[in-house]
């Protein structure tokens, strides 16, 4: 039996071995995580959930499951509307491209007022997208009558890409905790029912994660660290705090990244931050 002390000092363990000896400064910082997957971005409009009074709302919820129970399902997770990052296409916004004169997207659910005020309420990122939380982007909708639920607004999916933030405490070790997937506890990891965990992790976690003295939290992160090839069919690959997908929207966020996983061949990824003072 794992008691509750036992479980805090085998994810401490297993933390310090992802993060490579890092710790929380102790600076005030404070710690996200934030989810993204190509299916919201192709999928999630018109969206039920996004409404002005929910992206205002911070109080941590749930969403509507798309894809039923699998490993590593983030739809277990809750969710912080408010915090969610909203990037808003440059060619949407400036209405070019696809979506100018000459295009077929056109034309754009929403005027250029609305255009004028997000600018000003957004940070605007390397290709000039205009990046906003949902708490920002609560009263434009309101004031502008946007409604993201409105069938017309089916055709901003992959514009206006969703970048979910996590409901966490703000530590890094409860953002640690729902990134591996592991904070409601050693009943609930994943295991050779669920997926191969035979199958080794990719150089170097294979010998690093082989430290821990919980087996089945080994077996688990193991999952978790597979190589990009290996983790196209099941798990997921460890990125470390390098460059990963989406990374563009958190750097613009003023996020800096300090563990992050992909899954898929890059489509949805999750991602450890150091939250902006």
């Amino acid at each position: 039996m794992t008691t509750g002390t036992d479980w805090d000092a085998a994810l401490a363990d297993a933390f310090a071995i992802l993060l490579d000896g890092a710790a929380d400064d102790g600076k005030d910082t404070g710690y996200g995580v934030y989810y993204a997957s190509e299916t919201l971005d192709e999928f999630l409009f018109p969206c039920a959930w996004a409404t002005a009074d929910a992206l205002a709302d911070g109080a941590p919820r749930h969403l509507p499951d798309p894809d039923g129970p699998y490993p590593f399902s983030p739809w277990n997770w809750r969710f912080d509307l408010a915090a969610s990052l909203f990037r808003f296409d440059a060619d949407l916004l400036a209405a070019t491209g696809l979506w100018g004169a000459d295009g077929h997207k056109g034309p754009r659910p929403f005027d250029d007022a609305f255009v004028a005020d997000l600018r000003a309420a957004a940070a605007e990122d390397a290709a000039g997208a205009a990046l906003v939380t949902g708490a920002a982007l609560a009263p434009l909708l309101e004031r502008h009558g946007l409604d993201l639920a409105d069938k017309r607004c089916k055709k901003l999916n992959y514009w206006l890409t969703v970048v979910l933030r996590v409901a966490t405490d703000g530590t890094l070790h409860d953002a640690m905790r729902a990134a591996t997937f592991t904070e409601r506890g050693p009943d609930h990891l994943v295991t050779s029912y669920d997926v191969d965990t035979a199958r080794p992790a990719a150089a170097p976690w294979q010998e690093r994660l082989g430290a821990l003295t919980h087996p089945a939290l080994r077996d688990h992160l193991r999952v978790l660290c597979r190589s990009e090839a290996d983790a196209r069919s099941e798990g997921g690959f460890f990125t470390g705090a390098g460059d990963g997908p989406w990374s563009d929207v958190l750097d613009a966020a003023g996020c800096s990244t300090v563990a992050g996983w992909g899954f898929g061949e890059s489509q949805a990824a999750t991602a450890v931050v150091r939250l902006p003072n």
